[in-house]
């Protein structure tokens, strides 16, 4: 059940996270974002995980083919859609998010299908919204790559950045976003990295780049 009393952050926020590639990293973006900041979580996926991670009052949960409610915008509040399926003009849900964000964050990994999903994604969400951030997900080091910290450094990284300017265009930011194992953490301990981190000495080693990766994308969105 969602009730609109919720909320307390000073700066609102709808972020809609959105790939018609599978895998590409949706599902924990969101998932960190929200319980990282405290921010609701939007879904249209039919069988997804949030029952046990997100309040009920937190949590909406509607069909492909059912609007986000406009009392989102009329009552300020602050929320993370995790959207799945094909943007049409029957996927109702898609087009209510994609309108109501304030950014729409699109991950892509270094893989050919997830670059031509990912590229195809970002063109049909231009109908819909401009302000588009491109996670260049599950970074990393291949075989003879040598580099500390940054990640913009890496094949993968430079492979999703290249693709995504040539074909789309450069005023798309692109960050980075490295493979960690804190990922699957994040579902299995309900915490979100920074959280995680807080709670284990070991995770607040192995974890701060990632952690690190959030706070650029936090930075870059406002939150």
């Amino acid at each position: 059940m969602f009730t609109y009393l919720q909320v307390y952050q000073y700066t609102i926020m709808k972020i809609a996270v959105y790939s018609s590639k599978g895998s590409a990293g949706k599902t924990p973006i969101s998932t960190n974002i929200a319980l990282d900041k405290g921010f609701c979580i939007g879904t249209n996926e039919a069988f997804h995980i949030y029952d046990n991670l997100i309040d009920d009052n937190k949590l909406i949960a509607l069909q492909t083919e059912e609007a986000f409610p406009q009392e989102l915008v009329e009552h300020d509040i602050d929320i993370v859609f995790d959207l799945a399926g094909s943007i049409s003009k029957f996927a109702i849900s898609m087009s209510s998010a994609l309108k109501m964000a304030d950014y729409v964050i699109v991950p892509i990994y270094n893989e050919y299908k997830s670059l031509v999903a990912g590229l195809n994604t970002i063109n049909q969400i231009k109908e819909f919204n401009q302000n588009i951030i491109v996670v260049a997900t599950k970074l990393q080091k291949q075989k003879g790559e040598i580099f500390k910290d940054d990640w913009t450094q890496s094949e993968d990284f430079k492979n999703v950045q290249n693709a995504v300017h040539t074909k789309v265009g450069e005023g798309i930011p692109v960050l980075p976003l490295k493979f960690s194992k804190a990922f699957d953490n994040i579902f299995e301990e309900q915490k979100s990295i920074k959280q995680l981190m807080e709670s284990n000495a070991l995770a607040s080693y192995s974890y701060r780049e990632v952690a690190k990766q959030f706070d650029a994308l936090y930075n870059l969105i406002g939150i």
